[in-house]
């Protein structure tokens, strides 16, 4: 499946809520956040709920609780991708150029979907008659 980059981008001067929101969306819990088209940051849903326990509003903007430390990589390759991701212990990874600027993103996994139909157990059968 591919990537839409703008469910899992939001640029720094949007609100915390837009970020919410696109993370409800994408299933990955944190989204890439961009100053034009330059990575500065992540967030994630653990940033958001330590921002509201600090009692940061959702319509501030996602550059005051943003993650500066953000992992990306220039590699194209798909297993070294795969790799950097596994050792980075990321969900999400951003792909950029020389100059920092998004080309692609690449995921750790199938999100899990509120759709996907549940694992159903049966019930162990009892030993009295």
């Amino acid at each position: 499946m591919p990537i839409i980059l703008d469910q899992f981008t939001v640029q720094q001067t949007d609100t915390i809520r837009t970020a919410m929101e696109k993370i409800t969306a994408n299933h990955y819990r944190v989204v890439v956040v961009l100053d034009g088209r330059k990575v500065v940051g992540t967030v994630s849903d653990g940033d958001i709920r330590r921002a509201f326990l600090r009692e940061v509003l959702p319509l501030a903007p996602v550059e005051q609780i943003m993650n500066l430390n953000c992992i990306t990589t220039m590699e194209h390759d798909p297993k070294r991708v795969a790799q950097l991701i596994r050792k980075q212990q990321v969900t999400v990874l951003p792909i950029v150029d020389a100059h920092n600027t998004l080309k692609d993103i690449a995921v750790a996994y199938e999100p899990f979907r509120a759709s996907a139909r549940p694992v159903t157990r049966r019930k162990a059968k009892s030993s009295h008659a």
